[in-house]
C-alpha cells in the first residue's frame, strides 16, 4: 500500500511541477518559422491566427529563432498571418485542423518598400511530421453529412479501417473501444459497450486512433473512438433536417425496398428478408449570445428505427427523443469554458428477436440517461496551458418480458425455437463521475533539442448495478421437444430466481511523456502510464479488487526528405486494459444471488441433477494482473499533393496478463465421443465426477493451472494501406485496405480478454473449452477493403459512395453431446476458425441536390440507396453438426440452418435546411 501512495504522490507531483506545450482530444496546435527569403529566422513577428471555431483571434510574437505556436485550438478552418514592419504581410488560408494533430506551418516574408499584403498559395500541411500516430482517422463534418450510413453515432466507428463489428484490430467486441465524447469516458462502466448514442447531426468529428499512441491515451486495448460535439459561433447558424427510410408495404409500396431472400426460399419457405425503417427528424441552432465572448449550440432530435431481422414478423422498434445543449465561453483571451449536457431516451421493442424466437419470447427495454460534460483551458503563456475536465453520468436501462413476469418460457430442442416467453428480466443501472487534468509547456534549448512534455491524472469513480432473474412460475425455463401449444415432451428445466449485484470501482491514471525533437527532422516520443484499479463491492469489506501497472512507450519519427513531406514512424507500447466493474462483480455476497438448479424428467416428475450455490463460489487470486495489450507499429507516410496522404503501416499486437477462471474443487474422467459426418473422429470428452462442488479462482490463467490445458492467448498482425483526401476542390476520398490475421486460442468477443470468456457454457477452467480451441478468431477479418467519397457534380449535387469488402466471420463445426453428469456438452469438433462466412460487398450511394436561396440557405435533397446490388449474403447460420446443420438437408446454404443475411437493397429519402 505505501509503495502505492508513492507512486500515486509522485506523479501527482510531476503533474503540479511540470511545463508542457501539447494538443488535447478535443483540441490541435499549429506552429512554425518565419525566416526572410533567405532561410534567417525573423524574430518580432506578429503572427496571428483566426477560424470561425475560435472566440476572436489569437496572436504571437515570433522568438529569437523565428517560432511561433498556438496551442489548444478547436479542429476547424484556420488563417495564419504574419506582420512585420518592412516586410510584406502574408496570409496562409485554409489550413485544415483536426483533433490530436500538430500542423507545422512555416512562413516566408519578402521586404516591401510600402505596406502590402498577400495571401499565399501554397499547400496547407497534411501531415502531423511530429507523432507516432499511425493509421489514425478523422471523419469530419464533410465526411459524417455525405457518406451514407446508419445515421446511428456508434456505428461511425465501423467506417475507420481495421474496424469492424465494432472490433478494431483484433480487440474484444465493444470492450476494447474507448467510446468517448469530448474527451471523456461515456462507455458501460460494467464491460465497456457503448452506452451513450448522440444525435448524429451534432458531431463535428469523429476520431478514430490507437495506433502508436503516446501515453497520454489509455484505458483502451482497441482504439479510441471520440466524438467531438459542435459549437455554435459568432454568426447564427441553423440544420433541420427530417429523413425517412421505408419497408415495403410503406406508400410509395415496393419502392422503398427489394427482397434479396429469393436464393434461399425453396429450403426456407418462411424466411423474411431484413427490413429496416427509419424516421429521423432534428432541428439545431447555434450562434453568439456575445460575439466572441459566449456561444451557445442546441440539438433536439427523435428518431425511430425498425428492424425487421431475417424470419422475424415484427420490428425490433425504438423511439429516441434526444436534446442537447453547448455553451463556449471565453472569460478573456487565456481562459475558455465549456459545458455540454445530454438528456435522451431509448425505449424499445422485441430486443431478442431472431429467426427461432416467437414474437411473445422478446423483451421490452426502457433506458433514460443524463450525461454532464464541463471542461477548462487555461493558457497561461505561448508556451504553457493546462486542462481541467469533469464529466458525469447517469442511466439504466431496463429489461422486461413483453408478454409480463408470469408466463412460463419453452425452449423447443427438435425445432430449435423459444416460445411463450423471454423468461428472464433484467435491470441494469449506472453512474460515473470522471476528472481529467493535465498541464503543458513547451521547452526551448533543453537537454539537446526541443521538448514537449505533458503529464497529467485522470480519476472516475462508477457504479453498476445489476439485477436479473428467470420469470414465469417458479422461475423456471424448460427445455423439451415439440410445440407448448400443441403437444411439449419436457427434457429439462433451470430454476433461477436471480441475482442483485452492486458493484463499484474507481480508476486513477497519471501519464508522463515527452516529445523531443533531437533534431527539425527526427523526433523521439517517449512516456509512461501509471494505471491504479479499486474494485470494491456494496456491503464487502475492503478492496476486492486492486491492480496497478506502468506501461511503457517509445517511438521515433523521421522527416525522411526533411520537407514535411515523408515521415517514417515506430513505436512501441503496452497498452491497459479499460476497467470495468466487470472483472470483479462475481465477488458479490452469496446473499446476492439465488441458487442455480437443474431438474431432468423422468417420465412422471422432475428430478434434481445439478444445484449451484453462489456461496464462496468465487474468489480472485492474489497478486493479479491487469490485462493489457502489447504492440509495435512501424508506417511510412507521404504528403502526395494537396490535401492527399498515403501511408502503409505495420501493426502486430499481443494480449498479456488475459484473466480467466479455474475451478480448484472440479474433476473430471474421460468420456469416448464420436462425431460423424464429415468429421469421423472419436474425442474425449471430459465428464464431471465432483458433482456440485465448486471453487472458481478468477485469475491470470496460465496453462498448468487446474484443467487449462493450452496456453491462453491472443495475437494479431496486419498491414494497412491508406490513401486520405480530405475534403477541397469539389471531391474528398479515403481508401483503406487492411489484410491481417487475428488468432489465438482466448476469442475476440465481448469481455473474452477480462474473465468472462465463456463458450456454450464452457468456461476455461473446463477442459472441453481447450478441445480444438486454438485457430482463428470470431473476428478475423482477413481482407477488408473500405472506399468513402463524394464528389460535387456540376448543378450543385454531390455524388458519395461507400463500398466496402469484407471477409465474414470465422466460425467452427461444434457438436453437442449426450447429457453428461455436468449436462450436455458442446465442444469444437475441428480447429477453431476453420471457416469464414463469405465476403461482404455492399455498395451504398448517395445523390443530393442543394438549392442556394438568399445568399446564406441551403436546401438539400437526398436520395440514399444501400446495398446497390441486392447481396445475399449470409452472416450467420447454424454450426452445430447434427443439431442446425445437416450436410445434406438444405443445399442453398450447403446444410446450414440460415439465421441471418445482409439488408436488402433499400431506399433512403432527406430533407434538409441549413443556414
Amino acid at each position: 500500500m505505501a509503495k502505492t501512495k508513492f507512486m500515486i504522490f509522485l506523479c501527482f507531483g510531476l503533474f503540479i511541477a511540470s511545463l508542457a506545450f501539447s494538443q488535447s482530444r478535443e483540441t490541435g496546435a499549429i506552429e512554425g518559422t518565419v525566416k526572410d527569403e533567405q532561410g534567417n529566422p525573423l524574430p518580432g513577428v506578429t503572427v496571428t491566427i483566426s477560424s470561425p471555431s475560435l472566440m476572436g483571434v489569437r496572436t504571437f510574437i515570433t522568438d529569437a529563432e523565428g517560432k511561433f505556436r498556438f496551442p489548444a485550438l478547436p479542429p476547424g478552418e484556420y488563417s495564419v498571418k504574419a506582420e512585420l514592419q518592412g516586410f510584406v504581410t502574408v496570409v496562409r488560408e485554409n489550413i485544415r485542423l483536426t483533433t490530436t494533430v500538430r500542423l507545422t506551418v512555416d512562413l516566408v516574408m519578402k521586404p516591401a518598400a510600402i505596406a502590402e499584403e498577400v495571401t499565399v498559395l501554397a499547400k496547407a500541411p497534411t501531415i502531423d511530421v511530429k507523432s507516432t500516430e499511425t493509421a489514425s482517422v478523422t471523419l469530419a463534418n464533410e465526411v459524417l453529412r455525405n457518406i451514407p450510413y446508419s445515421q446511428f453515432t456508434t456505428d461511425i466507428v465501423n467506417l475507420a479501417p481495421g474496424v469492424v463489428s465494432n472490433v478494431a484490430y483484433g480487440s474484444s467486441s465493444g470492450t476494447g473501444i474507448a467510446w468517448s465524447v469530448d474527451g471523456v469516458n461515456v462507455s458501460d462502466p460494467d464491460a465497456g459497450t457503448a452506452w451513450v448514442f448522440l444525435d448524429h447531426n451534432i458531431i463535428e468529428e469523429a476520431k478514430i486512433m490507437g495506433i502508436g499512441l503516446p501515453a497520454e491515451y489509455g484505458n483502451f486495448t482497441g482504439v479510441i473512438f471520440n466524438l467531438v460535439t459542435k459549437s455554435g459561433g459568432n454568426t447564427l447558424s441553423g440544420h433541420i433536417e427530417g429523413i425517412f427510410q421505408g419497408k415495403k408495404d410503406d406508400w410509395p409500396k415496393n419502392f422503398w425496398q427489394q427482397d434479396n431472400n429469393k436464393k434461399y426460399l425453396n429450403d426456407f419457405p418462411t424466411l423474411t428478408s431484413p427490413l429496416y425503417r427509419l424516421i429521423d427528424v432534428n432541428a439545431h441552432l447555434g450562434g453568439p449570445i456575445r460575439k466572441d465572448k459566449l456561444w451557445y449550440y442546441v440539438g433536439t432530435q427523435f428518431q425511430q428505427f425498425g428492424d425487421w431481422v431475417t424470419g422475424f414478423p415484427e420490428p425490433r422498434q425504438y423511439n429516441q427523443p434526444r436534446l442537447f445543449t453547448k455553451f463556449n465561453s471565453q472569460i478573456d483571451p487565456t481562459l475558455s469554458l465549456i459545458f455540454s449536457l445530454e438528456v435522451d431516451t431509448y425505449d424499445g421493442k422485441n430486443r431478442g428477436a431472431a429467426a427461432n424466437v416467437a414474437p411473445e419470447a422478446c423483451v421490452n427495454q426502457k433506458s433514460p440517461e443524463i450525461v454532464a460534460n464541463f471542461s477548462l483551458t487555461k493558457i497561461l503563456s505561448p508556451k504553457t496551458f493546462y486542462d481541467v475536465k469533469a464529466a458525469y453520468f447517469w442511466g439504466y436501462y431496463y429489461l422486461d418480458p413483453e408478454v409480463g413476469k408470469d408466463k412460463p418460457f419453452y425452449f423447443s430442442l427438435d425445432e430449435n425455437f423459444r416460445y411463450s416467453s423471454a423468461g428472464y428480466f433484467f435491470y441494469a443501472d449506472r453512474t460515473r463521475f470522471q476528472g481529467n487534468a493535465s498541464l503543458t509547456h513547451y521547452a526551448e534549448d533543453f537537454i539537446k533539442g526541443d521538448h514537449d512534455f505533458k503529464f497529467g491524472v485522470e480519476i472516475e469513480r462508477s457504479t453498476v448495478r445489476n439485477r436479473y432473474g428467470y420469470t414465469g412460475p417458479n422461475h423456471m425455463k424448460y427445455f423439451g421437444y415439440g410445440n407448448p401449444t400443441k403437444g411439449w415432451q419436457h427434457y429439462l428445466a433451470y430454476q433461477y430466481e436471480g441475482y442483485d449485484t452492486n458493484t463499484r470501482y474507481t480508476r486513477l491514471e497519471a501519464f508522463a511523456q515527452d516529445s523531443w525533437s533531437i533534431s527539425p527532422r527526427l523526433n523521439i516520443s517517449a512516456g509512461l502510464r501509471f494505471s491504479q484499479n479499486w474494485g470494491t463491492i456494496k456491503n464487502v469489506e475492503g478492496i476486492v479488487y486492486n491492480t496497478r501497472r506502468i506501461a511503457p512507450r517509445i517511438g521515433f519519427t523521421l522527416d525522411v526528405f526533411g520537407d514535411r513531406t515523408t515521415v517514417l514512424k515506430a513505436h512501441y507500447g503496452q497498452f491497459t486494459e479499460g476497467m470495468f466493474a466487470a472483472y470483479h462483480d462475481r465477488l458479490n455476497p452469496a446473499s446476492a444471488y439465488s441458487d442455480y438448479i437443474g431438474y431432468y424428467w423422468d417420465g412422471k416428475k422432475w428430478v434434481e441433477f445439478m444445484r449451484l450455490k453462489h456461496e464462496e463460489l468465487y474468489s480472485i487470486a492474489e497478486g493479479i494482473k491487469h490485462p493489457y495489450m502489447q504492440q509495435y507499429t512501424v508506417s511510412l507516410e507521404r504528403e502526395l499533393f494537396t490535401d492527399a496522404s498515403f501511408s502503409i503501416a505495420y501493426i502486430y499486437r499481443e494480449w498479456k496478463n488475459i484473466i480467466g477462471r479455474y475451478d480448484t474443487k472440479a474433476n473430471y474422467r474421460t468420456v469416448p465421443i464420436y462425431v460423424g459426418y464429415h468429421v469421423n473422429k472419436t474425442f474425449d470428452i471430459y465428464e464431471l465426477t465432483t458433482g456440485n462442488a465448486h471453487a472458481y479462482v478468477l485469475d491470470n490463467i496460465k496453462k498448468g493451472d487446474p484443467w487449462v490445458m493450452l496456453d491462453p492467448y491472443r495475437k494479431y498482425r496486419g498491414v494497412e494501406f491508406l490513401f486520405n483526401k480530405r475534403f477541397s476542390h469539389r471531391w474528398q476520398l479515403l481508401l483503406s485496405y487492411v489484410y491481417s490475421k487475428a488468432w489465438g486460442t482466448i476469442d475476440n468477443g465481448q469481455a473474452d480478454d477480462i474473465g468472462w470468456n465463456d463458450r456454450d457454457g464452457l468456461h476455461t477452467g473446463d477442459p472441453n473449452f481447450w478441445i480444438n480451441d486454438e485457430g482463428h478468431l470470431t473476428y478475423d477479418p482477413t481482407h477488408m477493403l473500405k472506399l468513402q467519397g463524394t464528389y460535387i457534380l456540376p448543378l450543385d449535387i454531390s455524388f458519395s459512395a461507400y463500398f466496402r469488402a469484407i471477409t465474414g466471420n470465422a466460425w467452427t463445426t461444434r457438436y453437442r453431446t449426450k447429457r453428461l453428469a455436468q449436462g450436455r456438452v458442446t465442444f469444437f469438433a475441428e480447429e477453431r476458425g476453420k471457416y469464414h462466412y463469405p465476403m461482404q460487398k455492399i455498395l451504398d450511394l448517395r445523390l443530393e441536390k442543394i438549392f442556394r436561396f438568399k445568399e446564406k440557405y441551403r436546401f438539400g435533397i437526398i436520395l440514399d440507396v444501400f446495398n446497390v446490388f441486392n447481396a445475399d449474403t449470409v452472416t450467420s447460420w447454424g454450426t452445430r453438426i447434427g443439431y442446425d446443420w445437416y450436410p445434406d438437408k438444405w443445399p442453398s446454404t450447403e446444410g446450414h440452418q440460415l439465421y441471418s443475411i445482409v439488408r436488402p437493397r433499400q431506399f433512403r429519402l432527406g430533407l434538409r435546411l441549413m443556414f
